[in-house]
């Protein structure tokens, strides 16, 4: 996760170096000196000869390996918290909307229960209909036979 970019030719001073401010490649070189036994750093390849590495400030790259790493881990860190806050976020998100799925499905079980109640009022009403509809039928028919016979 380098911060520098060689594609676009734009070399920038923070993170792992891939390329020196010369346009060669960097390498990893371990320190021989007496101050700094052992540690690694960033080195121009073409500054491969330790002879020739009388001045530190000789426009070519030189990075402790500690100091790309720390500098890496700064530049993570901020979006680090981006994440983890939109993960929050995402996570409240969630939670809301199971509970507003949990509401749909209360909702949907109290409609169907009312459904339930207004078919069986509709039968009872048609069922109530159809006795009416049959009791005036029978005073009609009861009262057109006795009209036949004659009866007022």
């Amino acid at each position: 996760m380098s911060s520098s970019s060689a594609s676009s030719g734009v070399i920038q001073n923070r993170g792992f170096p891939v390329k020196c401010w010369c346009g060669d490649d960097v390498t990893i070189f371990t320190s021989k000196s007496v101050d700094n036994p052992g540690r690694p750093f960033f080195r121009c390849e073409t500054k491969r000869d330790p002879k020739t590495w009388t001045n530190k400030r000789d426009s070519h790259l030189f990075k402790w390996v500690e100091d790309a790493v720390y500098e890496e881990v700064e530049d993570v860190l901020p979006k680090f918290v981006i994440i983890a806050n939109e993960l929050n976020k995402a996570k409240s998100e969630a939670n809301e909307l199971n509970v507003m799925i949990h509401e749909l499905k209360e909702e949907a079980m109290l409609s169907k229960q009312e459904i339930c109640k207004w078919k069986v009022c509709l039968k009872i009403c048609f069922l109530w209909l159809c006795l009416i509809s049959i009791f005036i039928l029978y005073m009609m028919l009861g009262k057109a036979k006795r009209n036949e016979f004659g009866v007022a």
